[in-house]
């Protein structure tokens, strides 16, 4: 079967410029359905950021992965999202963002959230244990536009994103879409802004939620005569397992676990990137405990 989240890679402007096409709508959707993420502003944020992210899959090579880090001008408050040649995709936000007045965000935007010292960090691991570091300001403090002011400092490319959010009534991700376009080696700069104009005349708001299928028809429809290269399917993909929070129990100090084991009830973790909560019995504590009270 299909995936329903797929990254559409073309050649636009007589293979000028290299534009990505991402219909994303069930990846965002389970990235931002983590339970301790109530606010729409903070939801908006993480969709944002991942849906970004998601368009960048379709840059890597084999074994290559991209960290993608959105930094606010609140210490300890940011937003990750991180995608492999894959295309798995994950995100969350720091737990600093939860204490913040954006947690009831009546009457602030995504400007305000940002602040005027945020900053976009993009880490590249190429293989090899070598990695490529980037960072740059967010004048614009609305991170879409962010991104593209840092391919523009950071690599030296002109390059601009449009990504859209829907939400329902229940505070789910309706619809996501994004869009990414970086000129290649030799092309006309005046072509990005090209490509920036005919996405704001024909906004992805006005597209019908038709699937991958339809979103692919009216890039080829807006784009004229772009040459499909070819698809990939992207998926939220955290890779938490149960095994993996042992050692954080283990590493409980003793008195802590004996106070858990007196209580005779089991403890519950969730993962920071996913919300995934995992259950431990009071049984395991117990046989977590026992080595240490032998010695």
């Amino acid at each position: 079967m299909q995936s329903a989240n797929r990254l559409i890679k073309t050649l636009a402007y007589d293979q000028q410029v290299r534009m990505i096409f991402a219909e994303n709508t069930e990846l965002v959707r389970n990235v931002c359905r983590n339970p301790k993420i109530a606010s729409m502003l903070l939801k908006t944020a993480l969709g944002t950021t991942v849906s970004a992210a998601s368009l960048l899959a379709g840059t890597l090579k084999d074994g290559q992965r991209i960290n993608l880090k959105i930094k606010t001008g609140r210490p300890g408050c940011q937003i990750f999202a991180d995608v492999d040649a894959f295309g798995n995709v994950s995100g969350y936000i720091s737990d600093g963002l939860f204490e913040t007045p954006p947690h009831s965000p009546e009457g602030l935007s995504l400007p305000d959230l940002i602040g005027d010292k945020g900053c976009v960090q993009i880490v590249k691991d190429i293989g090899m244990y070598r990695t490529f570091t980037g960072i740059t300001d967010m004048p614009y403090r609305n991170i879409v536009d962010d991104l593209s002011h840092y391919f523009r400092q950071s690599e030296q490319t002109p390059a601009c994103f449009a990504i859209h959010l829907e939400f329902d009534e229940q505070g789910e991700v309706s619809a996501s879409r994004g869009v990414w376009a970086q000129l290649l080696p030799g092309g006309r700069e005046e072509l990005i802004g090209r490509v920036r104009e005919l996405l704001d005349r024909r906004r992805m708001q006005d597209l019908p939620l038709a699937g991958p299928e339809r979103f692919r028809e009216w890039a080829i429809e807006l784009f004229g005569g772009i040459e499909v290269l070819g698809e990939q399917p992207i998926r939220a993909y955290c890779g938490c397992s149960r095994e993996m929070f042992y050692p954080m129990l283990y590493g409980l100090g003793t008195e802590q676990l004996r106070q858990i084991r007196e209580e005779n009830a089991p403890v519950e973790i969730a993962c920071h990137t996913c919300g995934s909560e995992y259950s431990f019995s009071a049984e395991e504590i117990r046989a977590l405990l026992a080595p240490r009270e032998r010695d």
